[in-house]
């Protein structure tokens, strides 16, 4: 029985959990009247400028585990699994948990500023965006001590140009998420590197596991906020 839990404990990918969540999440969503309603998204804690302006700031990492719609679902799904597990293959479980969970509040905080105080916006795609920017950041830094990541970060710029630009012409597309998960993502860039690197600097190598910490920490703050709305309790902060 050890042996199988240890095995688990080893295999068992962070990347699967989020998914497996967001998986949950949305279903659960469905049976409550749709992932595409509005009150639906609303109730599970999707992100709107008032709501956050009035206190529940919970749901700037709410909504980065909420989906509207099976397809806007499966694609994010297919970008999680594709980029959350080779960022936690190279980098490790504690610099994915930071990056995912701090890029959709870089990702949030810029939409709450730059979208339209009646947008309504859900989905994992500004933390996917944080992945990329990870990536590109790590890259760009062009540190001679740096494991050699087993990808051309050239590959990923065609990527988020697209997007980008599909964001903008678009319609319902939550665009200013988007560049701020990127951002977000290429400035901790600058400071993660892969799990095999030779990092000289002990900052930086205490730097991830503080904020590792602090993201676990958000997330479960966001946990008892979350499950206390969907029972009916008003948690305002502010």
């Amino acid at each position: 029985m050890q042996d199988i839990l240890l095995r688990l404990k080893i295999e068992t990918k962070i990347t699967y959990i989020i998914l497996g969540v967001n998986v949950l999440i949305w279903m659960a969503m469905e049976i409550a009247g749709g992932s595409t309603n509005t009150a639906v998204l609303i109730g599970f804690g999707a992100l709107n400028k008032g709501y956050v302006y009035a206190g529940e700031v919970w749901r700037i990492v709410s909504s980065a585990f909420l989906h509207i719609g099976i397809f806007h679902l499966l694609v994010n799904s297919y970008t999680l699994y594709q980029l959350g597990t080779f960022v936690e293959d190279f980098f490790g479980r504690t610099k994915l948990i930071a990056t995912y969970i701090l890029t959709a509040i870089s990702a949030g905080i810029l939409s709450l500023i730059l979208s339209s105080p009646f947008n309504v916006s859900a989905g994992a795609s500004g933390a996917l965006f944080g992945l990329v920017g990870l990536i590109l950041g790590n890259a760009w830094a062009k540190k001679t001590y740096v494991f050699d990541l087993p990808i051309d970060e050239r590959q990923l710029l065609p990527f988020v140009a697209y997007n980008l630009v599909f964001g903008f012409i678009a319609p319902g597309i939550d665009n200013w998420a988007h560049i701020g998960g990127l951002v977000g993502g290429i400035l901790l860039g600058f400071v993660f590197d892969p799990a095999l690197s030779f990092d000289p600097s002990s900052v930086k190598r205490i730097l991830p596991k503080v904020l590792g910490i602090l993201s676990v920490a958000i997330l479960a703050i966001t946990a008892v906020f979350w499950f206390l709305s969907i029972w009916g309790v008003n948690v305002l902060i502010g």
